[in-house]
C-alpha cells in the first residue's frame, strides 16, 4: 500500500491513530502490530503469510539467541537466522536474474523474474539481520514482550523504503510495557509528514514526468540539453521522492510515539563523494558500515581497507539490483571514495577555487552515477551518458527540451533551492529576533499547510506515482 493514496490518508491513518490512542497503554503494541498486518495485507496480500512467518521466525530466533547460554549455540542460531533471511531475499529478488544470465532453466527464470517482489523485502531483511546481530552482541536490552520485537520488524511506516532503524536505537519508552502518549512528539510528526508529503507530490511527482520521458526516449532524437534536463531532473526527483518518504516515515513514527533517526541531511551540499554518503540514505550507509565494513576489519588493517571498501560497495550495488548497471554504479563509488582516501581530497586543497572546482566535479560525478542507476541496463546508461556529452548531428538544444524546461522551470528552480538548507538557515538567522522568528515560523506553517491541501488535491485527482525506492 502507498502511504500517499486516498485510502491510507483519509481512512486507514486517522482510524488507526484513533484506535491506537483510545487503547490502553499495555495494549497499544498489539494494536500497532494489527495495523502493520492490515497495511501489509492491503499492499501485498499474496505475500502476507510469508511476511508473518518470516517475522515470527526471526523473532523466535532472536529470543532463542538471548536465551541460549553457550556461545557455540548462539553463533549457530545467528548464522542460521542471517542465512534464512538472506535466502528469502536472494530467491525473490535475484534468483530469476541469475538463472537468466547463466542460461539455466529459462522457463523458470522467466517465471521468477515475473514475480512481484514482496513489499519492502530488502529493508525487512536488513532490519532482521541487525535485530539478530544486536541481540547476539548484546547491543540492546531485549524487550520484555515478544510483541515489541514483532512491532520493530513489521512497523508499517518503514516497511517500504526505510529508514533502517536499529533495534538498539529504539528508546526505552518504546520498548517498555507502557507506551504513553507524547503530544509534542505527535505534533512534530504531523508537521514532518506534511513536509514529506509536499516534497513527494509537488516536486518529485512533477519531475517524474520529465524523467520518464527522457529515459525512455529514442536516442536518435536526443540533444545534449534534453539529456542533461532528464539527468538533472532525476537527481532532483529521486532526492525529493526518497527524502520525502523518509520524512513521512519519520513523521508517522513520531505520531505513534516512536523516535526515528534522520535519513537525509542536504546531500547535494557535499564537498566530497565520501561525505555525500554520510548525508544520503544515512541509515543504509550506517548499516553497511556496522554490519559489513567493521566486521571485515574496517580501516584497522591498512592493507585491507580498500578490499573492505570494495566489498561494501559491491554489496551496496547488488542490494539495489542484480543488473550490471547497479554493479557499475557501486564500483564507481568505490573507485572515487578510494581515490579520495588515497589522495586526501578535498582536504589537501587549500584555495577556495580548488575546493569549488572539486565540489562541482563531485556533483557532476553524482549526477552521472544517477543516470546509470536509473537506466534500464548498463548499455542503456552508457549510451545516455554519451548523449550528455556528444549528440552530433543533433542540435545542442531541441524544441522539446526547451518546451519541457519552460513548462517546468518553476518546479526545477524551487527544487534546486530546496536542495540547500535555505529554510533552516533563515530560521537560524532570525533566532535572536523573537517577533521576526515567530512570524517566520507561522509563515512556514501556513505555507506548508496550504501546499499540503494543494498536494492532497493531486492525490484525489489521481495524479500520483509510486515511490521510486519502493522497487528496492
Amino acid at each position: 500500500m502507498d502511504i500517499t493514496n486516498v485510502l491510507f490518508l483519509f481512512w486507514i491513518l486517522p482510524i488507526s491513530l484513533a484506535v491506537y490512542y483510545l487503547a490502553g497503554e499495555r495494549v497499544r503494541p498489539y494494536v500497532l502490530v494489527a495495523i502493520n498486518l492490515l497495511f501489509y495485507a492491503c499492499g501485498a496480500f499474496s505475500y502476507f503469510w510469508l511476511f508473518v512467518i518470516s517475522t515470527l521466525d526471526t523473532v523466535g530466533l532472536g529470543r532463542s539467541i538471548a536465551a541460549v547460554k553457550g556461545r557455540v549455540g548462539k553463533k549457530a542460531l545467528l548464522f542460521f537466522g542471517v542465512t534464512y533471511n538472506l535466502c528469502l531475499l536472494a530467491f525473490y529478488k535475484y534468483a530469476g536474474t541469475f538463472l537468466s544470465r547463466l542460461g539455466i532453466a529459462p522457463d523458470l527464470a522467466v517465471s521468477l523474474r515475473g514475480i512481484a517482489l514482496p513489499l519492502g523485502i530488502s529493508f525487512f531483511t536488513f532490519k532482521a539481520i541487525s535485530y539478530l546481530v544486536d541481540i547476539y552482541y548484546q547491543r540492546a536490552e531485549l524487550a520484555t514482550r515478544p510483541v515489541q520485537d514483532v512491532l520493530y520488524l513489521s512497523f508499517f511506516a518503514q516497511v517500504i523504503s526505510g529508514p533502517l532503524t536499529r533495534y538498539s536505537e529504539m528508546s526505552q519508552s518504546a520498548l517498555s510495557d507502557s507506551h504513553k502518549a507524547n503530544w509534542d512528539l505527535f505534533s512534530e510528526g504531523v508537521y514532518r509528514f506534511i513536509i514529506g508529503f509536499n516534497k513527494k507530490m509537488l516536486l518529485a511527482n512533477v519531475l517524474t514526468n520529465i524523467v520518464n520521458e527522457t529515459f525512455t526516449a529514442d536516442f536518435s532524437d536526443f540533444s545534449v540539453a534534453y539529456a542533461w534536463l532528464g539527468a538533472i531532473c532525476y537527481s532532483l526527483q529521486l532526492f525529493f521522492d526518497f527524502s520525502g518518504y523518509s520524512d513521512m516515515a519519520i513523521g508517522l513514527s513520531q505520531m505513534f510515539g516512536y523516535r526515528c533517526g534522520e535519513n537525509f541531511r542536504y546531500p547535494y551540499t557535499t564537498d566530497s563523494v565520501a561525505r555525500f554518503w554520510r548525508k544520503w540514505h544515512i541509515s543504509l550507509g550506517a548499516w553497511f558500515r556496522d554490519y559489513v565494513y567493521i566486521p571485515l576489519g574496517g580501516s584497522r588493517v591498512s592493507g585491507r581497507v580498500y578490499l573492505n571498501l570494495l566489498a561494501v560497495w559491491l554489496l551496496t550495488g547488488v542490494w539495489h539490483g542484480a543488473s550490471l548497471n547497479f554493479i557499475a554504479w557501486g564500483l564507481g563509488y568505490f573507485i572515487l571514495i578510494a581515490f579520495e582516501r588515497r589522495t586526501g581530497l578535498p582536504g589537501c586543497l587549500k584555495s577556495w577555487v580548488g575546493k569549488t572546482v572539486y565540489r562541482i566535479l563531485v556533483l557532476l560525478f553524482i549526477n552521472f552515477q544517477w543516470v546509470l542507476f536509473r537506466s534500464q541496463g548498463l548499455k542503456h546508461g552508457l549510451r545516455y551518458l554519451r548523449r550528455m556529452i556528444y549528440c552530433a548531428p543533433n542540435p545542442f538544444a531541441d524544441q522539446r527540451a526547451l518546451f519541457l524546461l519552460k513548462d517546468n522551470l518553476a518546479f526545477i528552480v524551487v527544487g534546486l533551492i530546496l536542495c540547500m538548507p535555505v529554510v533552516p538557515w533563515i530560521g537560524k538567522k532570525l533566532e535572536g529576533h523573537k517577533t521576526a522568528h515567530a512570524v517566520y515560523e507561522a509563515a512556514v506553517a501556513v505555507i506548508s499547510l496550504v501546499l499540503f491541501v494543494w498536494a492532497v488535491s493531486f492525490v484525489v485527482s489521481g495524479m500520483n506515482n509510486p515511490f521510486a525506492y519502493g522497487n528496492f
